[in-house]
């Protein structure tokens, strides 16, 4: 197999959470255009529609999927209807997190309930799915989880959110060990800012707005885009990572 082949993921079926929009989004373009047949995952059912139509006229098998994440039965019944529709789960990106109600809770003054649903949404769904798509991957697979750089750093007003992140890069490393004898590849992405419908919400700010004061907070003058994530989703899903695992990469522009 050639350099460039290594990169390649055709018969491959993967599965995107958070994939209507933004870096999940990405992802999902990013692995039909290396081969991939892509499920689209998230809340909306038109977002996932449209992202599924765009890698079909691709000339990629898609489908999209109404899935929230922190419906624990739905996870394992959508995992297996993949498998009865695609033939297989090859590949499990944990995309979908974030904070629910686009606010931000300082940790004096955050309730139990936020702290639970954050730590339920950006940790435990990821725990979860991961286990699940593990045991519909008789014959190995890749596990790929979205995170933040969050995880590096404090984070006022984020502090839920960031536990959470760091906690997923520990799991990581634990569960790729446990998983290696399955030829189970289980890694994680740290993206940096990346202007997204979420972050502006938010943020409350214009998408101009975002992208100038994200630009100005990254050493290399200027944002992420979904793209940059994609890149790394795609190595960590190819065959060029098979002796890949437990790690987690920035891309995040040197913050």
């Amino acid at each position: 197999m050639g350099m460039h082949e290594r990169f390649r993921l055709d018969g491959k079926v993967a599965v995107v959470t958070g994939g209507g929009r933004g870096i999940g989004r990405g992802i999902a373009l990013a692995f039909a255009e290396c081969g991939a047949d892509v499920v689209v995952a998230a809340r909306r059912q038109d977002d996932v529609d449209a992202v599924a139509k765009e890698i079909q006229a691709m000339g990629r098998r898609a489908m999209g999927v109404s899935l929230d994440v922190l419906d624990f039965d739905a996870v394992p019944r959508m995992q297996d209807k993949v498998i009865e529709e695609f033939g297989s789960l090859d590949i499990w990106v944990n995309n979908a997190g974030g904070n629910l109600d686009r606010k931000m809770y300082g940790l004096p003054e955050i309730s139990m309930a936020k702290w639970t649903e954050q730590i339920n949404l950006n940790l435990s769904s990821k725990f979860w799915g991961a286990q699940q798509a593990a045991q519909r991957m008789p014959d190995g697979g890749r596990i790929i989880s979205i995170i933040s750089v969050a995880a590096h750093h404090p984070s006022p007003g984020f502090g839920a959110y960031s536990a959470a992140n760091n906690a997923v890069i520990s799991m990581t490393r634990t569960m790729s060990v446990e998983m290696a004898p399955r030829k189970i590849t289980v890694n994680c992405i740290a993206p940096g800012i990346v202007v997204t419908d979420m972050l502006v919400e938010t943020m409350h700010m214009s998408d101009e707005e975002a992208r100038k004061w994200a630009a100005e907070q990254n050493p290399l003058g200027r944002t992420g885009y979904p793209e940059d994530v994609a890149a790394a989703a795609v190595f960590f899903a190819s065959p060029a990572a098979e002796w890949t695992t437990g790690q987690f990469i920035d891309v995040a522009g040197g913050r």
